[in-house]
């Protein structure tokens, strides 16, 4: 179980994609460019994403908060005894519950913005990969390397759809944290294909 340490986790890739850019509308827009040249032809493919960065940031405020209070109620009633303590604890349990709830929401609304990616970026490889098909060495490279991503994000889908399964928050939260490992392992193996055919293609620039 890893939520103790989810939010504070969560709150680096926000920080990640807000760095990215905004707009004054807070609808941020993450353009890949990739300019593929051929001896016939140039082929100019873009992607457009929009982020709920704001929407989420506000959540992971209002997550802090919850936390901080519930933080606030349990130390309160470790000095207390008989009802005032019991009054205190059921406080406390109320808050958790609800900053429980909150990680799931957030979990929730990011995994639309790392699943549009995903599928952006599994349509680039898609595309790049013919570029390089007479280099067979690189081929395979970037094909398992691809292959790889896809398992993880399999892995990723199959571990939220049991999390709606399981029989408390707690438990579901735990399944949904597990998933965000497995989409960051999927994303960090797609950039390494992008990585490697620009490396080894001087006719591919990935943006």
């Amino acid at each position: 179980m890893k939520t103790n340490l989810y939010l504070p986790t969560l709150l680096a890739v926000i920080i990640q994609v807000m760095v990215h850019g905004q707009t004054p509308d807070n609808q941020i827009t993450q353009v890949r460019k990739t300019l593929i040249s051929t001896e016939s032809s140039i082929v100019n493919v873009t992607y457009t994403m929009k982020s709920t960065a704001l929407e989420l940031s506000n959540l992971l405020k209002q997550a802090k908060e919850l936390n901080t209070t519930m933080q606030s109620f349990k130390s309160a009633a470790k000095t207390k005894k008989g009802d005032e303590k019991k009054e205190l604890t059921i406080e406390a349990l109320f808050f958790e519950k609800q900053f429980v709830l909150k990680q799931i929401e957030i979990s929730e609304l990011l995994a639309k913005d790392t699943y549009q990616k995903l599928y952006q970026n599994r349509n680039y490889i898609g595309l790049l990969l013919k570029t390089i098909k007479d280099d067979e060495y690189t081929s395979n490279l970037a094909t398992n390397l691809n292959a790889e991503a896809e398992k993880y994000i399999r892995m990723a889908k199959e571990m939220r759809e049991e999390a709606y399964a399981q029989a408390t928050f707690v438990a579901k939260l735990g399944n949904m944290t597990n998933a965000e490992d497995e989409e960051v392992l999927a994303l960090n193996k797609q950039q390494q294909v992008f990585d490697i055919i620009e490396r080894v293609n001087p006719k591919v620039t990935v943006r």
